[in-house]
């Protein structure tokens, strides 16, 4: 669910390009027959489509397919409507009845937006759903309601703490999202392993070797070949600071909301015996409750600038927020399509045939 600081190129090598608009519609097509209903698959694809343009492969729409299966398979309820168990000043909690993740975390966002101005602040729990694509899909959405987007997320143990050499954690993801007057917000969106999961997962099925220093194999040894690291662990990021970091999201995210963490998680690609059992932490806060919005602004956009102004280092035309390799990238699939490499592009074929979706992308 995370996402990581810029785009990894051996894992983005693109041979095909793809307009956005009619990547959205196929997938979209394809989770409608795997039983979502349209505003449902709507939302899925939306995200899906959105990570691969901002250059997230690991969470864009190579994700399609297992979602399809699950849904297919009845691990995730394609009617579930997610219903609010306690809504108090300044919280809710809500459960997401076993729904894709994306609804589930859509309701936090719907009720987050909704509270905070007039709370202040608006903490939303969501116990019971599912893995939601990248968690700065939704604080983005905070952001682009003027408040500031905290976003953090269970997953299933597949990352070892540090100092273990098996699997104990999850990849646990954490986004933040600051609002900006007139610019995209100023966002990171980030797992709390080496790298996220699913970037391993894409270079197996591309049947790539992945990076040291990424994950371990199931005896806790050092490795490079993506099917080794797929059944051992990936690394915390920082030793023990992307340790500690997914062990606190794990309480927060997890007990504090649903009870429900570590290996009582289920895992989406390797567990068919039941729902995977996510719960997300969604925290939206009103500058208006402190300096004011104006001020606020105002503040963002001189801190902003400070920093594009900072003398870089060589080769480095200006220090870049976090986001902006990501805008950048959005803003470049929208003029000139998306780069999807012909292994995901056939997937993706295959899947609406599969399914019995008429249209192909190529």
């Amino acid at each position: 669910m995370g996402t990581p600081t810029k785009p990894t190129p051996d894992v983005l090598a693109a041979e095909a390009r793809v307009l956005p608009e009619r990547l959205a519609v196929q997938c979209q097509a394809i989770l409608e027959r795997a039983g979502l209903h349209d505003a449902s698959a709507h939302l899925v694809a939306d995200s899906l489509v959105d990570a691969e343009a901002r250059g997230i492969a690991s969470h864009g729409v190579a994700r399609t397919r297992i979602y399809s299966e699950r849904l297919r398979a009845g691990l995730l309820d394609a009617q579930a409507r997610p219903r609010v168990l306690r809504r108090t000043t300044g919280s809710a909690h809500v459960d997401a009845a076993n729904a894709i993740g994306q609804v589930g975390a859509q309701a936090a966002i719907d009720i987050a937006i909704q509270d905070a101005p007039r709370d202040m602040v608006s903490v939303v729990g969501v116990a019971g759903s599912n893995h939601c694509g990248t968690l700065a899909f939704f604080t983005r959405q905070l952001a682009g309601a003027g408040l500031v987007g905290i976003g953090m997320s269970t997953a299933p143990p597949t990352m070892t703490y540090h100092g273990g050499r098996s699997r104990a954690v999850g990849t646990n993801p954490l986004s933040i999202a600051v609002p900006r007057r007139h610019e995209p917000p100023i966002v990171i969106d980030m797992a709390t392993s080496a790298t996220a999961r699913g970037k391993i997962i894409l270079l197996e099925k591309l049947g790539r070797a992945v990076p040291p220093g990424w994950a371990v194999d199931a005896e806790g040894r050092p490795t490079t070949d993506a099917a080794a690291a797929l059944a051992g662990s990936v690394l915390p990021f920082a030793g023990p600071k992307g340790s500690g970091i997914a062990m606190m999201i794990d309480l927060l995210a997890g007990t504090l909301v649903s009870g429900v963490s570590g290996p009582d998680i289920g895992d989406m690609y390797e567990d068919w015996t039941r729902p995977q059992g996510v719960s997300h932490m969604f925290i939206a806060i009103d500058p208006a409750g402190w300096v004011g919005r104006d001020a606020f602004a105002d503040h963002v956009e001189t801190f902003a600038a400070r920093v594009s102004s900072l003398p870089t280092a060589a080769d480095v035309d200006r220090v870049l927020l976090p986001g902006e390799i990501e805008q950048r990238a959005w803003e470049a699939a929208y003029r000139d399509g998306i780069s999807l490499p012909h292994e995901i592009v056939d997937d993706l074929d295959a899947l609406a045939a599969d399914v019995g979706v008429p249209t192909r992308l190529r």
